[in-house]
């Protein structure tokens, strides 16, 4: 039965007055969530913007919106050598609207940037949603084929750089004929700080490039890239039906050429996703650009607007806010949907100066965003991602798990009133499903998963959002200690991620009548050889599967990647098989990773293993070993973030904890010696992939791995054994080998103290080691070890060694008498650290303690000289930088801002961001009479068409 709208409405007003810190409501079957993000049904909100005047419906026949350039044909010198082909996946096609919720807001009553959620077992949901989105779930979606849009920045790099058509960087090269300047507008530098009101894709112009059958212009934009690292490269341009849907942009890295065909008729005038490359800091162009040409398959143009690299940080400020000194990822959809070219309607309902309101209108920019980006035609489903809190101030277990939201005129009571977009009630069913197999199966057999409900939920209210499924999940708990312990494991978030793709690609398989294809896992066993004559052999288990779709579908087939350094990677190869050759010439060092595929998509890659070809007449004489297995919430970092009241939470950026590179730091260290090595994981060696016979060294490293016991197994430490007493050489590092070993059992215990001839002397919390006076390491000084924010690698609690009769202490912490390396002969040299090798953040000094293992062990003839200084990094420029457009006549004027209403929002009276209570949309304490205002007729959202004429 439906309640009449009054009704409703006083029930929304009850559950609403209920929804403050303290206050929980429950039910038999669990809880329900505290900080409910209610909006009163009837409500009258800012009519949506409507279609932008670009747009026409998206023919199934069109293209995607971006995808790999399948290489061939006659190509112009600039397009190199083919990288890659078109992958297709069982999402290609389709456009997921992703929503990692909250982020860092201005608040009004606390006058400061502030988190819309407090620290709670030391987990804050506007952090922890926005890093498992942007590190699992948006490149699982991508590595099936789907288009993604976030509604908050997907990269995590703060720096950022933007080229603008016609300033500084810019190029164009070709007939002049072929460019003109476009009628409509394009970005333009906004000032700094951004106002609320500033659309910056209103600010500027665009150039146009006329399209032939073969490249005969091409527009540069390089840049001057502020710092090394990996940045997210995206471009803009203005949609229009005289474009071409196959805009040819070649992204020049540091890892070679990737080829992407963009169907600029759709999704312009906002910011398009390329992809993540590696760059060196500086003016590369031949390494460090993007280059639009003019090949096309169709008549038309294409649009040449402004290329981004990065995320960047704050920007936006207004009165007493400065820009927010944190990454941009980390701020709310609020701010990002305005610097990606939305209209105020869509991110500031309440108006561009009601910054008592900016909480709330966070919640309704981010589908009104997806909304506004869509396009009619377009297959597209809107996920939102967020953690639960009952608000209770003891733990209780019935509120514990996960839950799914659509859209219900209901208040949050239990009940499913679904009167939302069709199809979000079956796509709810599709993603609570798999959350349920895949985490009981995985995680906690336990697992609660309840089932579907509605509520007038902002996020899915068909409001602002009429045009796709919507639907809200509820991961889990954060304020019950056990949830939250889940929510920290990197595990259970790559699981839940998983879980959320596969849901995905069941729902639409199953409504498209098509097969179900789950991508499939990334190889774990690998190895890297030398076979001769400059010949270099890749080889890989295949990865298994289960019968529950856990881990997705079997393996087709598989890409190899290739690079110089370990950190930029070409576009791949792909094999059939589980082997890779290539030739090389002498003294090359090169790195592989491979990832699985299928007809559902590409996995992750798998950990980095590499080589160096020995020179004419020589063998590989190291064999580097990486046995860092780990990743769990252990390996995560403190971020002081108390200046918003938010302590230190911990935060879990994979890069920082386990990459899987961590074999080209020893690689590089051998190589620069002039050392030929092989490379390979140690579940290779469990899969019989090879047997380490031949080499003279061993560097085995398993970085923090050891943790709770758990170290080198029985068969490990076995071979490691017979390697040394049959007169090899074994470096072996990490952070807890001597602590898991001493707490083992016989084996364990044994090989501690007869082949590294230690025991455990406790734990170090210094970071710098140095060479003993007496030992053959003592001109190492200055050697510092990684905190986690120098490059390097985190080293976390380290172990201090204590030597045994034969053992020699020759590496120590500095500034105490604790002993980091010791060095013993049970058989072949061995040289035992109790740190990470891989977390001496200066390469040189990493480079000479491996020198001098590899003199002592004879591999080279000569000691290396004393380690020098490592040359100071180039000082990087500020995180945000633009340069200004150049053009003759001036950018069109702003658009009017929108018509005054009656009545979007209800005040926000209440409000608490450290606590994390108080409702979504509304805060929470308000009156009854204000309340009854509300109960007016929601208005629908009507589609008109405006035509636009441009040659």
């Amino acid at each position: 039965m439906v309640l009449p709208a009054h009704i409703r409405t006083i029930a929304w007003m009850l559950v609403s007055l209920l929804c403050l810190p303290g206050t929980s409501q429950a039910q038999e079957d669990g809880a329900f969530p505290q900080d409910c993000g209610l909006e009163p049904p009837d409500a009258v909100y800012v009519p949506l913007p409507g279609p932008r005047p670009h747009e026409t419906r998206w023919l199934p026949s069109e293209p995607p919106l971006v995808r790999r350039e399948a290489r061939g044909g006659s190509v112009s010198a600039l397009s190199g050598v083919p990288q890659t082909r078109i992958r297709t996946g069982a999402l290609s096609g389709k456009t997921i609207y992703l929503s990692p919720g909250h982020g860092f807001f201005r608040s009004s009553p606390l006058g400061r940037w502030a988190t819309q959620r407090g620290n709670t077992n030391d987990v804050v949901e506007d952090l922890i949603s926005i890093e498992t989105l942007n590190q699992y779930l948006l490149p699982m979606l991508t590595g099936a084929g789907a288009t993604v849009i976030p509604v908050r920045e997907s990269d995590l790099n703060p720096r950022m750089v933007i080229l603008n058509n016609g300033g500084a960087g810019y190029s164009e090269e070709g007939a002049a004929e072929l460019f003109s300047t476009s009628t409509l507008a394009g970005w333009g530098p906004p000032p700094v700080p951004m106002g609320n009101a500033v659309r910056p894709f209103e600010l500027g112009g665009n150039r146009l490039m006329t399209a032939a059958p073969s490249a005969t212009a091409h527009a540069t934009w390089a840049p001057t890239i502020p710092a090394d690292g990996a940045y997210h490269v995206y471009v803009s341009y203005t949609a229009h039906s005289a474009r071409v849907p196959d805009a040819h942009y070649v992204v020049r890295h540091a890892g070679g050429e990737s080829h992407f065909r963009v169907n600029q008729r759709r999704h312009g005038g906002t910011w398009v996703l390329l992809g993540r490359f590696y760059f060196r800091a500086g003016l590369h162009p031949e390494s460090a650009s993007v280059v639009a040409l003019n090949d096309s398959t169709t008549s038309g143009n294409v649009s040449l607007d402004a290329v981004r690299f990065g995320g960047g940080s704050g920007i936006i400020g207004d009165g007493s806010f400065a820009p927010l000194s944190r990454p941009r990822f980390e701020e709310c959809a609020r701010y990002h949907t305005q610097f990606s070219g939305a209209p105020p309607s869509v991110f500031a309902p309440s108006g561009v100066n009601a910054l008592s309101n900016e909480r709330n209108d966070d919640v309704s920019s981010r589908p009104r965003f997806a909304a506004w980006l869509h396009e009619d035609g377009e297959d597209a489903v809107y996920v939102a991602w967020h953690t639960n809190a009952s608000g209770l101030s003891t733990p209780d277990d019935r509120f514990r798990g996960t839950e799914a939201y659509v859209y219900g005129p209901n208040p949050v009571d239990g009940t499913l009133n679904f009167t939302g977009v069709p199809g979000s009630d079956v796509l709810a069913r599709k993603l609570l499903e798999e959350m349920t197999q895949d985490i009981r199966n995985a995680i906690e057999p336990t697992w609660r998963v309840r089932s579907l409900r509605s509520a007038n939920l902002g996020e899915v209210n068909p409001a602002h959002n009429p045009e796709m499924p919507s639907v809200l999940l509820e991961v889990a708990y954060h304020d019950h200690p056990a949830d939250a312990v889940h929510l920290k494991r990197p595990e259970f978030r790559r699981v839940a991620a998983r879980a959320m793709l596969q849901g995905l690609i069941k729902f639409f398989a199953t409504r498209d009548s098509k097969t179900v294809d789950l991508p499939p896992e990334p190889p774990s066993a690998l190895v890297a050889r030398n076979a001769g004559s400059g010949q270099v052999e890749v080889k890989w288990a295949k990865p298994s599967t289960d019968t529950l779709d856990l881990g997705g579908h079997e393996a087709t087939g598989y890409r190899v990647y290739q690079s110089a350094d370990g950190l930029a990677w070409d576009d791949g190869t792909e094999r059939d098989s589980t082997s890779f050759s290539v030739t090389l010439a002498p003294g090359t060092t090169r790195y592989f990773r491979v990832a699985s595929l299928n007809a559902g998509g590409e996995s992750f890659p798998s950990e980095v293993v590499g080589v160096r070809v020995p020179e004419a007449g020589r063998v590989p004489e190291v064999l580097v070993l990486n046995a860092f297995l780990r990743m769990d919430e252990e390996l995560a970092r403190r971020d002081d973030l108390s200046a918003y009241a938010l302590a230190s939470p911990w935060r879990h950026l994979l890069e920082s904890m386990n990459d899987g590179s961590g074999l080209r730091r020893h690689g590089d260290a051998v190589a620069q010696h002039g050392v030929a090595f092989d490379g390979a994981t140690s579940q290779a060696l469990s899969e019989g992939l090879f047997t380490p016979v031949g080499y003279r060294v061993l560097d085995w490293f398993t970085g923090r791995g050891g943790a709770g016991g758990v170290g080198p197994g029985a068969a490990e430490l076995d071979l490691m054994r017979t390697f040394v007493t049959g007169g090899g050489h074994l470096l072996l590092s990490g952070s807890h080998v001597a602590s898991a070993l001493s707490v083992g059992g016989t084996v364990e215990q044994a090989f501690l103290s007869e082949i590294l001839q230690v025991s455990l002397g406790g734990a170090a919390s210094a970071l710098s080691v140095e060479g003993l006076p007496d030992g053959w390491l003592k001109e190492l000084s200055g050697a510092v070890l990684d905190d986690g924010t120098l490059g390097a690698f985190p080293v976390g609690t380290t172990d201090v060694l204590t030597p045994l009769t034969g053992g020699t202490p020759v590496l120590g912490y500095t500034g105490t008498s604790q002993a980091a390396g010791v060095a013993s002969a049970p058989g072949g040299q061995v040289l035992f650290l109790g740190m990470p090798f891989e977390g001496l953040v200066s390469p040189s000094r990493r480079a000479w303690l491996m020198g001098s293992f590899l003199s002592r062990t004879g591999v080279l003839a000569t000691a290396p000289e004393p380690p020098a200084g490592d040359p100071p990094p180039p000082a990087p420029g500020p995180l945000n930088q633009w340069e200004s457009e150049t053009k003759a006549d001036p950018p069109p004027p702003p658009p009017p801002p929108p018509p005054p209403y009656v009545v979007d929002r209800i005040p926000e009276s209440y409000e608490n961001a450290e606590t994390g209570c108080g409702c979504r949309a509304g805060g929470g304490t308000v009156s009854i009479a204000w309340l009854l205002l509300l109960s007016t007729v929601q208005l629908r959202r009507t589609r008109r068409r405006s035509p636009v004429t441009e040659r």
